[in-house]
């Protein structure tokens, strides 16, 4: 599964972007479309089930995608 890491203390216009108020969070996106969204106090239990459900294959999403 790809993941990208994004620093918003590095890039603070990427909170605006994706609306995260509070850190550290966890943004899932599956086929371009947000499925989770957790802040703060990260439940690992909700996010492992949340990944466990998603279809093994999925399209290819480029990096770029997720800002368009």
């Amino acid at each position: 599964m790809p993941y990208f890491h994004l620093d918003i203390m590095t890039e603070p216009d990427l909170a605006g972007y994706f609306e995260v108020l509070t850190v550290p969070a966890i943004l899932i996106f599956h086929n371009g479309r947000e499925v989770l969204r957790q802040a703060r106090f990260l439940q690992m239990k909700d996010i492992e089930h949340i990944l466990q459900q998603l279809p093994k294959e999925s399209a290819d999403v480029d990096y770029n995608d997720l800002f368009n």
